[in-house]
């Protein structure tokens, strides 16, 4: 932007990402899809199981997957970003409140670009997005 000055659209000029939300609190999941909405993403569906995520993945091929850990019917996280990544090379960022809950084993598998801590700090989730190495995005220009 001229002057120096940041320009107040924190994605301006950035490319556009298309995510899919795996949570299962509808109240978290519409704030997190809302911050992606701002930032100028795509959400291309939520989804509160891991059976109804790894299928709207297959059928959208997100860019990148926000994953809650424990979500609705007993599933897990850690099995929705471990398909997602082996089968579909899509990363994943884990935003929880049970980050503990991920094993060492786990973590070296899914590779994801971050671990979150909820509740979000303001600007978080788009720092992480911004530092993530998602095929396609500035990062890879």
């Amino acid at each position: 932007m001229a002057g120096g000055q940041e320009s107040f659209f924190p994605n301006e000029g950035a490319a556009t990402l298309k995510v899919l939300v795996v949570e299962d609190n509808i109240f978290i999941a519409l704030d997190l899809e809302g911050q992606l909405d701002e930032m100028g993403h795509d959400v291309v569906g939520i989804a509160a199981t891991a059976s109804k995520a790894i299928q709207m993945a297959r059928d959208s091929v997100p860019d990148l997957a926000i994953v809650d850990l424990q979500l609705a019917d007993g599933s897990r996280g850690q099995d929705v970003a471990l398909v997602l990544r082996r089968e579909m090379d899509i990363p994943s960022i884990i935003v929880s409140g049970s980050l503990h809950q991920v094993t060492d084993e786990e973590k070296a598998a899914i590779r994801p670009d971050a671990m979150l801590s909820k509740p979000l700090l303001s600007g978080e989730l788009g720092r992480a997005i911004g530092t993530a190495n998602i095929s396609g995005s500035p990062k890879d220009e």
